[in-house]
């Protein structure tokens, strides 16, 4: 973290200077003390490097959220599944697989994983990203045609990871709490070669922690070192290595009842101990080399190399018929394997023609991301328990050998995913009247392929990957009422490639559609210290795969492209300091996600999966700045959501809707100029929070967040 002792008027004048000139970029400063007091960056100014785009973010045409590391610290947030999404409007985490995978859902649907700017999603992954290596989290809103151009019109969420920042600013830290959490961390933060020639930094993480379920225990630790080399004055190139290591016992603790959502005790575990535990192993290389051409004009590439390996058992199961308590556990293999190779490369810089500026992003992207893995079925079993009284300790003679649990490609229930892309791409921002017009004019042209074949039922058959070729446009245009206050207008456009079985076993290759037309004001407050963004939304997702009448077809089941879904909402942000010590983050977000056209006239107006029509958010920080409390603070907030949906599917004849979410957290603190201590209480209120779905038998499944818990964090910079 990185600290800078300086006067209180000096302080003021470079942040003034910094907020109307850019002089000082958003991660240039996390935290500032001044004679122990602390300033807080809740409020960041700026999009990462990684996002490619050279406009601040109030005269953006794009609603982009960022969340810096100081926001998860004070917040004492630990991974993706834990909260981050709270800071943003409308972004929800859904149901959740322990620490290995988090399902975000915004604006009606799920959202992508972006890393350090680059698409990295696959089918269970990446790995939850851990707090440990975050720099910041930016929600980019909407399809985002300077990013990408195939995927969810939705948006994405792209996760910066620390790098060297050509200071020494080292520190540690160790976090304990409920269920036997014991964490330790260390930032490691120099330069090798002065005058910013070699710099480097090494991340450290290592946790075990219990849960609040039976037979549940993770162990975590993380290996991450970089550096930043810079042989000229015009080259900077930089390269970083994550290695996470993940064991645990169980891919997610569902719990299943005939009887409603939330009738087990939140303690309750259908895993037994003497099931397979799981491991994970993931490595990523990430690569990047900008080179200054001449004035105002960079040219950027970047590589990132990702592997993924699960080693690993889950189970399932269905209730007996002859005892609606009685539910029979089936076994399965969970071997998996993920590759990634992203290969981007652009120039951007400035022209000038007249009083007008351009700024022009052009370049090309590549990648080829699989995952493939083997989900075949134990023959073995069924292992039976009481639901309402478990007995755990399956014979272990009766459980699978080692043998079953390995990658096979010849296997009924092989899965071979994958995506394949390549993309070229241009955007001109014009500036023009001193730059208080901004219009943006983009392009982008995408061949993709996609490999979506799940399960593969026929050993031995090829897959034969679903292709598309699409020009997708992007028009944005944003207004500065005045310096402080702008408004915009964006028009976007993606897609991606599907394929299905149409009437008379015909293939159908119409690729999935989707475009979003968005209006928005953001406004800086009291010198820039706090900010407010309002937008209002319509996104059209076209072409979704419905089942056609099967009459039709002589009694067989078949496709048609012609499901549409639409998602009409209006988001509020609110964040930064409001007065000296006190740091808001006020979120609300409407959200009318639903069928609007569909084969099953039962269908049409069905909220769309994993929607929720109102979410609302609060976090309040409070710093004392004198007297006998300086340096001691408190922060409360709660997360609210209501008119919840399940994310698994939407069924005419059974409700999937869930009841209102409401969780609560208290905290306490002290700052002094290198140590720290944080004291954080989750779901004060104690209260049954869950997500779930209702199954095809009608059955009732759901996972539960932590019961009220407590945590303890110790901080040292040296």
């Amino acid at each position: 973290m990185k600290n800078v002792l300086i006067c209180a008027s000096a302080l003021g004048t470079m942040l003034v200077s910094a907020q109307k000139k850019d002089t000082i970029k958003s991660n240039d400063i996390e935290e500032v003390v001044v004679n122990g007091r602390y300033y807080q960056k809740y409020k960041l100014n700026e999009v990462s490097g990684s996002l490619r785009i050279q406009t601040p973010i109030l005269e953006l045409p794009q609603n982009v959220q960022s969340v810096s590391s100081q926001v998860l610290a004070d917040q004492m947030t630990l991974n993706m599944s834990e909260g981050i999404v709270r800071n943003v409007s409308g972004a929800r985490k859904v149901e959740h697989w322990d620490n290995v995978y988090s399902n975000v859902f915004m604006r009606g649907a799920g959202i992508a994983t972006f890393m350090n700017g680059m698409n990295v999603s696959s089918t269970w992954g990446p790995i939850n990203p851990d707090a440990s290596i975050i720099d910041r989290i930016e929600f980019v809103k909407g399809p985002a045609g300077f990013m990408g151009s195939m995927g969810d019109p939705a948006g994405f969420y792209n996760v910066v990871t620390k790098k060297p920042t050509g200071k020494f600013a080292n520190s540690v830290r160790f976090t304990t709490g409920s269920y036997n959490l014991f964490r330790g961390e260390a930032d490691l933060d120099g330069v090798l070669v002065k005058d910013g020639v070699l710099d480097y930094r090494i991340n450290l993480m290592g946790s075990s922690n219990k849960s609040w379920v039976e037979n549940d225990k993770t162990n975590k630790f993380i290996v991450a070192p970089s550096i930043t080399f810079r042989p000229t004055k015009t080259t900077t190139f930089t390269a970083q290595y994550n290695y996470q290591y993940l064991k645990f016992n169980q891919p997610g603790a569902y719990l299943m009842s005939n009887d409603g959502y939330a009738s087990l005790n939140v303690h309750t575990n259908f895993n037994d101990p003497n099931f397979k535990k799981t491991e994970v192993k993931d490595q990523s290389l990430f690569l990047s080399l900008d080179q200054k051409l001449f004035k105002d004009w960079v040219w950027s590439t970047q590589y990132a190399y990702m592997d993924l390996n699960y080693d690993g058992g889950s189970w399932w199961g269905t209730f007996d018929a002859n005892n609606k308590n009685v539910f029979n556990r089936t076994l399965s293999n969970w071997q998996a394997k993920g590759k990634n190779h992203i290969f981007q490369t652009y120039v951007r810089g400035k022209l000038n023609t007249g009083n007008i500026v351009h700024k022009i992003i052009a370049g090309f992207d590549y990648g080829d991301r699989k995952y493939n893995a083997d989900f075949s079925s134990f023959a073995g079993g069924p292992f039976p328990i009481n639901i309402y009284n478990v007995n755990y300790g399956v014979d272990p003679s009766k459980l699978p050998s080692s043998d079953f649990y390995s990658l096979n490609t010849s296997a009924p229930f092989y899965n071979d995913q994958g995506v394949k892309y390549t993309s070229y791409y241009a955007q001109d921002q014009i500036e023009m009247f001193n730059n208080k017009l901004r219009l943006t004019l983009a392009g982008r042209y995408t061949s993709g392929k996609t490999y979506s074949a799940y399960p593969n039922l026929s050993p031995g058959t090829p897959i034969v990957p679903d292709t598309a070729g699409e020009f997708t446009p992007r028009v944005g245009v944003s207004y500065s009422i005045n310096e402080n206050f702008s408004a915009y207008g964006i028009y976007d456009k993606t897609f991606v490639p599907q394929s299905g079985t149409g009437i008379n076993k015909t293939k159908i290759t119409d690729p999935f559609r989707g475009q979003n037309i968005e209006f928005g004001l953001k406004k800086d407050w009291f010198g820039g210290k706090w900010n407010s963004t309002f937008a209002v939304y319509e996104i059209r997702r076209q072409n979704i795969l419905v089942a056609g009448p099967k009459e039709q077809n002589e009694g067989q089941p078949f496709q048609v492209a012609t499901g549409e879904q639409r998602a009409r909402g209006f988001e509020t942000d609110i964040k930064g300091e409001i007065i000296k010590g006190l740091n808001i983050i006020v979120n609300y977000a409407y959200t009318d996600a639903k069928t609007i056209k569909d084969t099953d006239p039962a269908r049409i107006g069905v909220q769309s999966p994993g929607n929720a029509k109102n979410v609302q958010n609060t976090w309040i920080n409070y710093r004392f700045q004198n007297g006998v409390l300086n340096g001691f603070g408190i922060s409360a907030g709660y997360q609210y959501q209501g008119g919840r949906q399940s994310w698994y599917g939407v069924s005419a004849t059974k409700d999937q809707s869930l009841p209102d979410y409401f969780d609560t957290n208290f905290g306490v603190s002290y700052v002094a100029k290198k140590f720290d201590i944080n004291f954080m209480l989750n779901n004060v209120l104690n209260r049954k929070l869950y997500s779930g779905y209702r199954g095809d038998g009608g059955e009732y499944a759901w996972i539960y967040n932590a019961p009220r818990n407590w945590r303890v964090s110790i901080g040292y910079k040296f």
